[in-house]
């Protein structure tokens, strides 16, 4: 069965063992709009299945929220109108010119062009068939933001951006107050050090707290309370400003985090740091 956020919004939790991401769908009283369309067609069957028992009005949109393999190797399986940023539509159309047999894959990780860890799993979740990836493009994009009525409901889709891909788009539900956020909140992966830029990732906190949701919803974990993804959130904001104030003093970082938090850092804490100091380094060699 599917899980419940609200009498509108259901959702197909993640599974790691092939990275399949969070689904949702939001149903009005006309139609429902899917969110991402899974990673692979058998992936998206088993949502198509779960959505037909469930009974909620016929899933007539999908939105997108980003171009990566994860969120958009389904789209074959669906048979609506698609909806992305104008980004997400570039991206994919590039990766229209790729093979995916293993020799090409391992050749694009050499390369820079793929990352290791989706490139295993794209073998995992493809294991039998590979010619069953069939890059689509979206038949409708847009710039900035848009909202779709579906009866008694609306869904609002705006491109936030982000490190972890420029055209990252989020959906909102205000009658709802539910905001699935994609992995818009992730490090850029892309690049030969994961990163964030801390001048763009305190924009994108700014953001996501202007929609003024009660439950987020990110794409490989679980629903999440405001107050719990707030908490997060401050911690996340913290130690950006230390890494900027402090630079490359990774003592003096770890020392103003243990200072501020009134505890020692976690592994957590260093990870994050670690990120926004790669940023910075990133930005130096601009």
């Amino acid at each position: 069965m599917l899980e419940k956020i609200t009498s509108n919004i259901l959702f197909m939790p993640a599974e790691e063992k092939t990275d399949r991401p969070v689904l949702g769908a939001v149903s009005g009283a006309e139609k429902s709009f899917i969110i991402d369309s899974g990673n692979s067609p058998a992936h998206a069957r088993q949502f198509i299945k779960k959505l037909s028992a469930s009974r909620v009005p016929p899933p007539r949109l999908m939105g997108i929220t980003h171009w990566h393999w994860d969120h958009t190797f389904g789209m074959s399986a669906w048979d609506i109108p698609i909806i992305a940023h104008t980004d997400t539509r570039k991206s994919l159309e590039a990766l229209m010119e790729y093979s995916w047999d293993d020799g090409s894959l391992d050749k694009r990780v050499k390369q820079g062009l793929e990352i290791e860890f989706c490139a295993e799993m794209i073998k995992k979740e493809f294991a039998w068939d590979r010619g069953q990836i069939k890059v689509e493009v979206p038949e409708i994009i847009f710039p900035d933001r848009l909202t779709i009525d579906l009866g008694g409901i609306t869904c609002l889709i705006e491109k936030v951006g982000g490190d972890h891909d420029s055209g990252s788009t989020v959906f909102y539900i205000p009658e709802d107050r539910v905001l699935f956020l994609g992995d818009c909140l992730g490090p850029d992966l892309y690049a030969p050090q994961y990163y964030y830029s801390i001048g763009k990732f305190l924009g994108l906190l700014e953001k996501i707290r202007g929609y003024g949701a009660q439950i987020y919803v990110g794409s490989h974990g679980d629903p999440e309370s405001s107050e719990g993804l707030e908490k997060e959130m401050e911690e996340w904001e913290e130690i950006a400003r230390i890494v900027e104030k402090r630079g490359k003093d990774w003592e003096g970082i770890l020392g103003q985090i243990k200072e501020s938090f009134d505890r020692e850092p976690t592994p957590d804490d260093r990870e994050m740091a670690e990120l926004f100091l790669n940023g910075l380094e990133i930005k130096e060699r601009e």
